[in-house]
């Protein structure tokens, strides 16, 4: 038993009309919630980098006054002891920088999910017009 839709041809495309808007509607306030979330994973991971940056640079200090005062106790001169030590620290250095943006790209700011959503919601639309 079929159901009959006495609605007319303008009636029927402003009644889908309208759908669409509210699914735009919805999928625009989607994408804002999920750009809202990712931007507050960013910003965390950030304040871990700057956390980590005011507690490593003390520390670092002293373990590289402590490499070169070692060197020099080995028989070194303390200029090479030094040089020495800034090179363990320029590396320690580059190593936080790499894992820092790591983290960084990791959490990309795209909304892939609402993305592949609009995608899907547009082909259907397409496919009910």
């Amino acid at each position: 038993m079929a159901v009959v839709d006495n609605r007319s041809v303008p009636e029927l495309f402003g009644d889908a009309l309208n759908q669409f808007s509210k699914l735009m509607r919805n999928e625009f306030a989607l994408a804002k919630a999920e750009l809202s979330i990712k931007a507050g994973e960013t910003m965390r991971a950030v304040a871990l980098l700057i956390a980590a940056g005011f507690f490593i640079i003390p520390t670092i200090v002293l373990l590289l006054m402590a490499l070169a005062a070692w060197i020099v106790e080995l028989g070194l001169s303390a200029s090479l002891a030094h040089l020495i030590a800034g090179v363990v620290g320029l590396a320690i250095t580059a190593i936080l920088a790499a894992i820092g943006a790591m983290q960084l790209k990791s959490n990309s700011l795209v909304p892939d999910r609402t993305i592949d959503q609009l995608q899907r919601d547009v082909a259907a639309a397409k496919e009910h017009v």
